[in-house]
């Protein structure tokens, strides 16, 4: 089925970040953010978002591991906007890997689809140690796909993401409410996150040289949200954990 992302206005919750600086980051994220879809009667309904990582010559999605609770990895499709379609998991052979004790997973992917997934999006870089958390409120961001954003339009799914900059609450949390401020200023009902689980968090490092440009680093998933008050991540130190476990 044809998925198409529409465009949209990045969100804040609590951080402040300049309108040209946040427009920057959500043009880079949104090309990195792998929204996935699970085929129900035969019909494709959002289900989480992923990120594309490679480990040598492997090739897989880093998302949350609680989506595959109820559903089996041949029922979930990735969406290839490149190539104007969706392809289920199914059709070529993959292997899922989950944290031990996180809600961290990894679908590792065999060519030709793997192929067709670096065509697509950009893989994120993972790094070989976690990340030391900063105490700057505002100084993290998160791309993903909301399943009360998308829409079914003469059998092709519409969906507009959400890029949200946040705050860090504690070792776990970050900032989240019911209501946002657009960074073109206007307070807005923020998105239910459902869909947005296994979208990646990233930390932002200003360059002073610079009013736009900056440094993203992973610093974490989100895998769970209370719409009030915060969502949670689990550290990007999981995700290396995995990766060099099964290896």
């Amino acid at each position: 089925m044809p998925w198409h992302a529409v465009e949209t206005i990045p969100i804040r919750v609590g951080a402040r970040i300049s309108p040209a600086r946040a427009q920057a980051i959500s043009d880079a994220l949104l090309r990195r953010a792998v929204p996935l879809s699970l085929f129900k009667d035969g019909r494709a309904e959002p289900l989480a978002t992923a990120a594309l990582v490679r480990d040598g010559d492997r090739v897989g999605l880093v998302t949350a591991a609680h989506i595959f609770e109820h559903a089996r990895e041949g029922d979930i499709a990735v969406a290839l906007p490149r190539d104007g379609r969706s392809i289920k998991l199914r059709s070529v052979r993959v292997h899922v890997v989950s944290h031990q004790v996180n809600d961290v997973a990894i679908v590792w992917i065999a060519n030709p689809l793997a192929y067709r997934l670096c065509e697509n999006w950009q893989v994120s870089s993972i790094p070989d140690e976690s990340m030391q958390r900063s105490g700057d409120a505002s100084s993290y961001v998160l791309a993903g796909y909301p399943a009360c954003n998308a829409r079914r339009v003469n059998g092709r799914i519409y969906v507009k993401p959400l890029v949200l900059f946040t705050g860090a609450i504690d070792a776990d949390r970050y900032a989240y409410s019911r209501t946002a401020e657009r960074i073109d200023g206007v307070t807005i009902w923020s998105p239910e996150l459902d869909g947005v689980s296994g979208a990646m968090l990233w930390h932002i490092t200003d360059d002073v040289a610079d009013e736009v440009a900056c440094i993203l680093r992973p610093a974490a998933l989100q895998v769970a949200f209370s719409h009030s008050t915060h969502l949670r991540g689990e550290p990007i130190r999981c995700v290396v954990d995995l990766i060099n476990r099964w290896r």
